[in-house]
């Protein structure tokens, strides 16, 4: 079988978790890196065996043919790839947010479902085995229906750390913590649950926060069964690290956790009951190795299925319409923080 021709654009995450989930695929070949530092993309395709490397993203796309290109690049640049490939029909691999403005997202969607090209956003905690698990457990309705969602993510950014002006800390480059990670976590909670129908938002930073990009975020959500949400994140929490969501039944709880520094194999599962009884939820699960980075499973998992919706000429998740959800929900939350937490009303689908 001839293998897919692959092309990746940007070399950080794309270096570190796209590359090497795409050497895992047997049915891909990377051809091709771009960076826009020409001797980082030289070296990473040197060491990997890769013929072809630039520093212009243009150019890799004119010169050569890909059957599949793999995008890593802040969102201000990503839109403008992305929509050169859908011209050329190449199906795409992207991070999120997939553009700075709901409208363009909008249009890149209209245009991808139009030319049926297979396409995929990085949305990968679903993909961790502790988040299927407790999937199963809310579904098995073993604790009852849903009554409140809670999710704490607290740590601090390299970019913060360092106090670096980058696209990560710029609100109009797709920076700030609403921008950043909570679309991973607005994806996530319909995953598990349902769509979000209300949501109120209040957004803020420290008095000396020089860059413009929120960093602490306090989300109440409403869902059409009656329960309810709440989600409180931050970007710049000096010393801290956890990832925690909790969902409240009727007769216990199911949570998530993850107290240390690795965002997919640190996370535990546990059940507590009515008499607060807590117990651990032990999972056979792959072993994951620590001394790469352990995101290259999750991300690995979602290339698979779109290598195999390209042979099969089929439709995967999480998918561009996904990309557009998750940024419908985060410009709503804006909305409602430059209207003092209003409750906004939303739409269960976005066209």
């Amino acid at each position: 079988m001839q293998k897919l021709k692959i092309g990746i654009i940007g070399l950080n995450f794309g270096l570190n978790c796209h590359l090497p989930s795409f050497k895992k695929n047997k049915k891909c070949k990377v051809i091709a890196l771009c960076s826009t530092n020409l001797n980082k993309a030289k070296i990473a395709a040197k060491k990997n065996s890769i013929q072809f490397f630039f520093n212009k993203w243009r150019d890799m796309l004119d010169k050569l043919e890909f059957d599949l290109v793999s995008i890593a690049v802040p969102p201000i640049e990503q839109e403008k790839i992305i929509n050169y490939c859908l011209k050329r029909s190449i199906p795409v691999f992207a991070e999120k947010p997939l553009a700075t403005d709901i409208k363009i997202i909008k249009k890149i969607v209209s245009k991808q479902k139009k030319l049926k090209i297979p396409c995929a956003v990085d949305f990968e905690f679903p993909e961790i085995d502790e988040f299927i698990a407790a999937k199963r457990i809310i579904e098995s309705k073993k604790f009852g229906s849903i009554k409140n969602i809670r999710i704490n993510l607290n740590y601090q950014s390299e970019t913060n750390f360092f106090k670096t002006n980058s696209w990560k800390n710029n609100i109009k480059n797709g920076g700030g913590v609403l921008n950043n990670v909570i679309p991973h976590i607005f994806f996530y909670i319909e995953w598990f649950f349902e769509p979000i129908i209300s949501i109120s938002t209040f957004l803020f930073s420290a008095k000396k926060y020089k860059f413009s990009g929120y960093t602490n975020a306090l989300i109440l959500m409403k869902f059409s069964s009656g329960a309810k949400g709440i989600i409180e994140a931050s970007n710049n929490i000096v010393g801290l690290n956890e990832h925690i969501i909790s969902f409240s039944n009727e007769k216990g709880f199911v949570t998530l956790e993850s107290k240390g520094n690795d965002w997919v194999s640190d996370f535990k599962l546990y059940t507590i009951n009515k008499k607060l009884v807590k117990k651990r939820i032990y999972i056979k699960k792959k072993v994951i190795n620590k001394n790469f980075d352990t995101r290259i499973y999750p991300v690995s998992k979602i290339i698979d299925r779109l290598i195999k919706s390209i042979f099969l000429k089929k439709n995967m998740s999480p998918n561009f319409i996904s990309g557009l959800r998750a940024q419908y929900l985060v410009e709503n939350a804006f909305k409602s923080h430059k209207y003092k937490s209003r409750w906004i009303k939303l739409k269960r689908t976005v066209n």
